[in-house]
C-alpha cells in the first residue's frame, strides 16, 4: 500500500513507506488519481530499473477538490479537469448540478454552472476504469478569463487558503509594537553596525539583512540577522497553528499567498529600511579558505541602513559608485570564498534558468524571458547557506548544547536534509549522457563530486539547461527531518532552514528550538522528537503542495502567453520522448509543448522505451532527447494547459 502521484506525461508511481517507488504505466492506473492511497500489484522487476506495477484497488481517495471547465451536451454533464494530471472528464448526475450549501458564495447560490464556466467538482466513488468517474459540483468559480481566476483556480485545486480565518484577523489586530527599552535589556544591540537589506525590486517582506567587517586580525566577521518572528507568533496561538496549516508562503508570478498575515510579514517582522526590528542573528568569524573559525548566535535588534534591490547591487559590483561600495565589493569577495569552499567539497551547484514571466495590470503576460543568476543573487545565497550550516552544525556537535542527559546527546532538532540519489536513478542519467555522447565512470559510490565535475563538463554545450534538469530529476527531494543524514546536495554535514522565518514554518521552528537551547532551558522543557517529526512531515508535504501550484500558476501563464504566438516558428530541444509524441522546449521561452506523433507524417515512427528515441520504420530517422529542432506552434489549448507544435525538423541531432 502507498499514495500514488500521477504524472503529467500520464504515468505514475506509488510511494511506498519502506521500499522503492514502483513505477506505475498509465494503462495500469484502473481508477487511481492523483494523491489516492492505493494497493498494488508487482508485475515486472527489471534489474537496474523500477519495480513496474499495477493499481488492484484505491482504499482512499483524495480529498482534494478538482477544478475544470463545465460542459454539457444535450441531457450529459461533465467536467474537464484542469489538472493534466486527470486524463479523464468527471460526469455530473442531474441531481449533483447545484453547489452544496455550504460552499455556495454569491456568484453560485441557487443555480446550475453554465457553459463553459470554471467549477470545483468533487469526485464520487469510481469503481469502473472503463467508465469515466462521476462528481459533484460543489461551487462555481465563473468566467475562466475573470481578472484573478487564475490565482483562484490554482488555489482552489491546490486546497490553498487565501483569507486568514478570523481568529487570525482578530490576533493581528492586538498585535502592537514591542516595548524597546524592555528587550534593549536581554538583546544584542546592534544598531550601530552598517546591516542592509539585499532583495527583489518587488520584495515586500524583508527577513534577512547582511553586514561584514574584516577584523584586525584579517578574518571576516560576517552577520547575517534575521527577522524574529517568534517574538510574534507564539506557540500554540491562532497564528501558530495558521501558520503550520499553510506551512510556507507560496509565490506566484505577480502575487504571494503569505504563510503570516500583512501586518507581521510586511510591517512588524520585515526588516525595514532605518526601522529598529528584532532580529536573530548569526555572527562568523570567516578565513580566507570559507573556513568558520568562530561563531555566536544571539537575539539581536538591528537597524538596517539601506534597502538594496539585487539589481542594485549588481551594478555596484560592476563599477557603479555607492557609499556601501566598498561593504559591497568585500562581500562579493566573501561569497566567492565561501563559493570555492563548497566546490572544494563537492557542493552541486545548480543553475537552472526557468522562465521569468512579466504581466500586465490586467494579469495578462507581455513577455517571457530566461531567468539569469546574477552576482548579487549567489551573494545572498552563500552568507545564507553560511548562517544555515552553521546553526545546524552548532545543534548537531556543539558541547553547548547537550541535552543534559550525561550522554553528549544533542536535543531534538529540525534539519533539513538530502538523501544521495537512488542508484537506478543515477545510472540512468549517466546512460543518458551517454547517449549524448558524455562518458562519465563512477568507479565506486556516487558523491556529489560526481554531479559536480559532470556539471563543468556540459557547462559550455548546448544541451546544457536540458542536462541539468535531467539531472535534477535523478536527484531526490530535500525534506525536513529530526535526524541528521547531511545534505547530499551540498555535501554538508548538517543543515537546516534558519533565514527564512516569514515565509517558512520550519524556520520559525528552529528559532524557537535555539531560544530554548541557548538559555538555558532544562530537557524536560524540550519538544519530544515525535512531535516534531510530525512537523517535519506536515512541512516536507506543504512545501511540495506549494512548489506544485507555483509551476502550475506558471504554467497556465505561459500557455497565455503562447496563445498569442500561434502559427510562430522557434528553435527548441528534445526534452521529452514518449510512445504519443515528442516534448519539446522552446530555447527562447523555455515553455514545452507536445508534437503528437500524428504530426509526424513522414514516417511510422517506433518508439524504444529503454533508449528514449523515436525511429522512423521506413526512413530510420531518429529523434532522441536533446536533440535541437525547430517547431511551429500550431494551438493552445487553455482548458488543457497544452500547447501542440508541429515538427519542421532537426537542427542538431545529439
Amino acid at each position: 500500500m502507498g499514495v500514488l502521484s500521477v504524472n503529467a506525461r500520464g504515468f505514475g508511481f506509488v510511494t511506498v513507506p519502506d521500499g522503492k517507488d514502483i513505477f506505475i504505466p498509465l494503462e495500469n492506473l484502473s481508477t487511481g488519481m492523483d494523491g489516492d492511497t492505493v494497493s498494488t500489484e508487482i508485475i515486472r522487476e527489471v534489474p537496474g530499473k523500477k519495480r513496474v506495477g499495477r493499481i488492484l484497488k484505491v482504499i482512499e481517495p483524495s480529498q482534494s477538490d478538482i477544478v475544470g471547465i463545465f460542459h454539457k451536451k444535450g441531457d450529459a454533464a461533465y467536467v474537464v479537469p484542469n489538472d493534466e494530471r486527470i486524463t479523464r472528464p468527471l460526469e455530473i448526475a442531474p441531481d449533483r448540478l447545484k453547489p452544496e450549501r455550504s460552499r455556495l458564495d454569491a456568484r453560485g447560490k441557487g443555480r446550475k454552472p453554465k457553459e463553459g464556466e470554471l467549477v470545483v467538482v468533487r469526485r464520487d466513488a469510481w469503481d469502473d476504469p472503463s467508465k469515466n468517474p462521476l462528481g459533484r459540483i460543489v461551487e462555481i468559480l465563473g468566467d475562466p478569463n475573470d481578472p484573478g481566476m487564475d490565482r483562484c483556480i490554482v488555489a482552489k485545486s491546490k486546497g490553498l487558503r487565501i483569507a486568514f480565518p478570523k481568529a487570525v484577523q482578530d490576533a493581528v489586530k492586538k498585535l502592537s509594537a514591542p516595548n524597546m527599552r524592555t528587550e534593549r535589556k536581554r538583546r544584542e544591540d546592534l544598531r550601530d553596525w552598517m546591516c542592509f537589506t539585499i532583495d527583489s525590486e518587488s520584495a515586500q517582506d524583508f527577513d534577512d539583512a547582511v553586514s561584514l567587517v574584516q577584523l584586525d586580525n584579517g578574518l571576516f566577521e560576517l552577520g547575517v540577522h534575521i527577522a524574529d518572528v517568534s517574538h510574534y507568533v507564539r506557540e500554540g496561538s491562532a497564528l501558530d497553528k495558521e501558520a503550520l496549516e499553510r506551512g510556507t508562503s507560496v509565490y506566484f508570478v505577480d502575487e504571494v499567498i503569505p504563510m503570516l498575515p500583512e501586518k507581521l510579514s510586511n510591517d512588524l517582522c520585515s526588516l525595514k529600511e532605518k526601522k529598529d526590528r528584532f532580529t536573530f542573528s548569526v555572527i562568523m568569524q570567516i578565513d580566507s579558505r570559507g573556513t568558520v573559525r568562530d561563531y555566536r548566535i544571539t537575539e539581536s535588534i538591528i537597524r538596517s541602513r539601506k534597502r538594496f534591490t539585487y539589481q542594485e547591487v549588481e551594478e555596484i559590483i560592476q563599477g557603479r559608485e555607492d557609499p556601501h561600495g566598498k561593504t559591497i565589493h568585500l562581500m562579493m569577495m566573501l561569497s566567492l570564498v565561501l563559493r570555492r569552499a563548497r566546490e572544494e567539497m563537492g557542493s552541486i551547484d545548480f543553475d537552472v534558468p526557468v522562465p521569468v514571466i512579466s504581466l500586465d495590470a490586467n494579469g495578462i503576460p507581455y513577455e517571457v524571458r530566461p531567468s539569469e543568476r546574477r552576482d548579487a543573487n549567489r551573494l545572498i545565497e552563500e552568507f545564507m547557506l553560511a548562517a544555515n550550516r552553521t546553526v545546524a552544525r552548532h545543534m548537531a556537535g556543539s558541547a553547548r548544547v547537550r541535552s543534559g542527559d550525561g550522554k553528549g546527546k544533542p536535543p531534538p532538532f529540525i534539519y533539513r536534509v538530502h538523501e544521495k540519489p537512488d542508484e537506478n536513478e543515477a545510472r540512468a542519467f549517466l546512460d543518458l549522457l551517454a547517449r549524448l555522447g558524455i562518458q562519465y565512470k563512477i568507479p565506486g559510490d556516487l558523491v556529489p563530486d560526481d554531479f559536480r565535475k559532470i556539471l563543468d563538463i556540459i557547462e559550455n554545450l548546448d544541451f546544457k539547461a536540458f542536462a541539468e534538469k535531467v539531472a535534477l530529476r535523478s536527484m531526490t527531494k530535500a525534506v525536513y527531518s529530526t535526524e541528521n543524514i547531511g545534505h547530499f546536495g551540498l555535501a554538508f554535514d548538517a543543515y537546516t532552514h534558519f533565514t527564512s522565518p516569514i515565509r517558512r514554518y520550519p524556520d520559525l521552528i528552529v528559532h524557537r528550538l535555539l531560544k530554548k537551547y541557548l538559555t538555558g532551558s532544562s530537557p524536560g522543557d524540550f519538544p519530544s522528537v515525535k512531535a516534531l517529526e510530525k512537523i517535519c512531515e506536515a512541512c516536507s508535504r506543504l512545501e511540495s503542495r506549494a512548489i506544485d501550484a507555483e509551476r502550475e500558476y506558471t504554467k497556465i501563464k505561459a500557455m497565455r502567453f503562447l496563445s498569442g504566438k500561434v502559427g510562430e516558428t522557434y528553435k527548441g530541444v528534445i526534452a521529452g520522448i514518449t510512445s504519443f509524441g515528442i516534448f519539446v522546449e522552446l530555447t527562447h521561452y523555455l515553455i514545452e509543448g507536445l508534437v503528437h506523433i500524428s504530426e509526424m507524417k513522414d514516417d511510422r515512427y517506433v518508439f524504444d522505451k529503454d533508449n528514449y528515441t523515436l525511429t522512423g520504420k521506413s526512413k530510420g530517422k531518429v529523434y532522441r532527447l536533446g536533440d535541437r529542432v525547430q517547431v511551429t506552434i500550431k494551438n493552445v489549448s487553455m482548458e488543457e494547459r497544452k500547447a501542440n507544435f508541429t515538427l519542421n525538423g532537426i537542427i542538431e541531432s545529439t
